[in-house]
């Protein structure tokens, strides 16, 4: 105790000492201001850090991210990918080239501060995390790795533009048009289509929006398949399309809406025309 009293008084007296010596307190009034001004951009950073390390959507998206940088010279990685699509789709694609992207895979374009891609985001991680075990086992012994492609149609580059024009609406949407236009017509026989209400619902109006860079939805999912065409309406190995999609049954829990991806993969459920 006699330890903590010393303590104690030797802190009193320096209180004290500065509240009787007039010139000391406005030195402490300066130094405490600049103290605080140069911990501002500390501060911020380390604020910045808690939303980005916060929004656990957008990092799982990043993990798989294409990048759009260079397309406008069309060779970015994103590109890369739908020319591999491309040449699949006309007979040419190589070995090489199913070894490095898979002949099936989900190809998902994103943005950030998007809701939808937030809420279906959960899904996505769920069934990568459950891949090949328990009800999440794709039914093709090719698809034995969970393959998941991202295009952020927001992402900033180096390119040159004006205006409202993006990379994407700019550059990318127009090196690939025809398999987004493909993509927004072709599909009378996709059971999903028709389970989602066919040519008269909100559904039919997002694949229209497919078809012009301007009105392109996010999140928009494309279930590429080349190993499994069993429609000729398969162009471009698109399978099926979902947007902002609900779980299996109408559930919203992760496992729902994972259920409703591996069914994707699967061509089953729904996917298969079973309501």
């Amino acid at each position: 105790m006699g330890v903590l009293r010393a303590i104690g008084g030797f802190f009193a007296k320096i209180g004290r000492w500065i509240r009787d010596t007039a010139w000391v307190q406005p030195l402490l009034i300066v130094g405490g201001i600049f103290a605080i001004i140069f911990s501002i951009p500390y501060i911020v950073d380390g604020v910045q850090g808690w939303f980005d390390s916060g929004n656990a959507s957008e990092n799982f998206y990043r993990s798989f991210q294409l990048s759009l940088e260079n397309s406008d010279e069309r060779s970015s990685d994103a590109d890369n990918l739908l020319y591999y699509i491309e040449k699949q789709e006309q007979g040419v694609a190589t070995a090489e080239d199913e070894e490095k992207y898979g002949t099936q895979f989900f190809l998902m374009f994103v943005q950030r501060s998007c809701a939808g891609c937030e809420t279906v985001q959960p899904g996505f991680e769920t069934l990568q995390r459950n891949w090949n075990s328990s009800e999440f086992i794709p039914n093709s012994e090719v698809s034995d790795e969970f393959k998941l492609y991202t295009i952020f149609i927001d992402e900033e580059t180096d390119a040159e533009l004006n205006g409202s024009e993006t990379t994407f609406t700019k550059y990318f949407w127009d090196n690939h048009a025809g398999f987004f236009e493909q993509a927004a017509t072709s599909v009378e026989d996709r059971p999903y289509y028709a389970y989602m209400g066919g040519e008269s619902s909100d559904y039919a109006g997002l694949l229209n929006d497919i078809s012009e860079p301007e009105t392109f939805q996010t999140p928009t999912i494309f279930m590429i398949d080349f190993e499994n065409p069993e429609s000729p309406t398969w162009t471009y190995g698109i399978s099926d399309i979902l947007f902002n999609f609900e779980g299996r049954d109408g559930g919203t829990s992760n496992y729902a809406l994972a259920r409703t991806l591996i069914d994707c993969w699967n061509h089953s459920g729904v996917f298969n025309g079973d309501k």
